[in-house]
């Protein structure tokens, strides 16, 4: 079995450290940013991260989205026959936290399954997924907490989300 899993969220949410992180292995295309307010960290992704793992059996194709407004419509691109999707939040700011209704929209609309992996809580004054669930009237069972440079972390919710792609599969 395959599964494309698309990896998405706001800038500097963490979408190119998770795939690396599982991977090991993960290809970017990434530059140093020129944007003023975006310049909390020297590069960022302009086309798609990319890489790929096995669990269980099966080759699961990872597709990071930019960040970015400016590129939303790579979105739409790399999310062609996803199977899910991951949206990745900084826990840390609540401003774009309250934003991620457009990915939310996208992937509904998709009628596919998708994880909201509230990462950066290893860091002070993160809100929690409990939190963050409620603040996005989200259910609980799809939020989740991830600390983006812990590999247990991200095969947490990778797990997660491969299951809910089989459990579908099945049913269909």
């Amino acid at each position: 079995m395959v599964a494309k899993i698309l990896v998405t969220g706001h800038f500097s949410a963490g979408k190119t450290q998770f795939i690396a992180t599982l991977t090991k292995n993960c290809f970017s295309t990434e530059v140093k940013v020129s944007s003023d307010e975006e310049k909390i960290k020297s590069s960022t992704t302009v086309a798609m991260d990319y890489g790929k793992i096995s669990i269980s059996g099966i080759d699961i194709h990872l597709f990071g989205t930019p960040g970015q407004e400016r590129f939303d419509f790579m979105l739409e691109i790399l999310g062609r026959n996803h199977d899910g999707a991951v949206i990745l939040i900084d826990s840390t700011d609540k401003s774009n936290i309250l934003k991620t209704e457009r990915f939310i929209q996208f992937l509904r609309k998709e009628g596919k399954p998708f994880i909201v992996a509230c990462n950066k809580q290893d860091m002070k004054d993160s809100l929690t997924s409990e939190e963050i669930a409620g603040l996005m009237n989200l259910p609980r069972d799809i939020v989740l907490p991830l600390t983006a440079l812990e590999y247990s972390s991200c095969f947490s919710v990778i797990d997660r989300l491969v299951n809910h792609i089989v459990s579908n599969r099945k049913a269909a």
